[in-house]
């Protein structure tokens, strides 16, 4: 009975041992919560039919989500899976992407232009997941001349809400910036000629234009400015700056192991 009783309590100390170390295990584990937009091609969006716009995943160290797909996610993505993070992925407008960092409801938000105002609150990573050139799409009878931002001077102009264009756009206020919710929004509002001309990113703009099948309607005004997209985070937050190094960290690696250039060259 007493080698019983010994046996028994040994047991209990290896069940102990073994739920208290599970418990380290799972406390190690390193997630992320990062917000982003889910219509942004060739950078971050939906294959057609494959998925929700709005949704949430956990994306585990050597996995992908289902339908979800894009240049920069795949950056971003493997970047911090080679540092052991899980990536749990907020998919969702680009307004409510922002006001998710903004109310703790996620810890970071890609891709993300820099300008003053974003600045103030905003810590981003040292290297960029993406380039964008500011520029302003007319109808093709337009009468407007360019000569800079000036030449918009009484014209509307769409933008989509929280874009980032600048701050030499934030602060010119000659302008009737027109919100919108939606690049395609815009693009249908300007085919009407309900606005004069509808500002944006020349990459993504023209890639929307061509899924819709509405490529070589519209002109192109010269280039206004442009701006890399980075990972962000609220300065406010504790956590951030280790995130934004371990992403650094991880882009880093994957250059180094070359998957990198293995996703640019999969996305030229």
């Amino acid at each position: 009975m007493r080698w019983r009783r010994g046996g028994f309590w040994a047991t209990l100390c290896l069940m102990a041992w073994a739920t208290s170390f599970a418990g380290e295990e799972q406390a190690e584990e390193k997630r992320v919560r990062i917000a982003t937009l889910y219509d942004y091609p060739p950078y971050g969006f939906y294959v057609e039919g494959q998925g929700s716009p709005i949704s949430e995943v956990v994306v585990p160290p050597g996995s992908n989500t289902s339908g979800f797909r894009g240049y920069s996610w795949d950056i971003v993505r493997e970047s911090f899976h080679s540092q052991g993070y899980t990536v749990e992925l907020v998919i969702t407008h680009w307004a409510r992407a922002i006001a998710n960092v903004k109310q703790g409801n996620a810890d970071l938000l890609y891709p993300t232009g820099i300008n003053r105002e974003r600045q103030a609150y905003f810590s981003y990573s040292e290297s960029p997941v993406n380039d964008a050139a500011f520029l302003v799409y007319v109808n093709r009878a337009t009468d407007i001349e360019w000569r800079g931002l000036a030449s918009l001077e009484g014209k509307t102009i769409g933008m989509v809400r929280d874009y980032n264009l600048g701050d030499e756009w934030n602060g010119y206020e000659g302008i009737s910036k027109y919100p919108l919710n939606s690049i395609e929004q815009g693009f249908r509002m300007l085919q009407r000629e309900r606005l004069d001309g509808f500002a944006g990113y020349e990459t993504i703009w023209d890639k929307v234009l061509q899924q819709m099948g509405l490529q070589g309607q519209f002109d192109k005004l010269p280039e206004f400015g442009a701006s890399r997209e980075y990972v962000a985070g609220l300065k406010s937050n504790p956590g951030t700056e280790q995130r934004l190094r371990d992403f650094d960290a991880g882009l880093q690696a994957i250059k180094a192991s070359g998957e990198y250039q293995r996703i640019v060259e999969a996305w030229r």
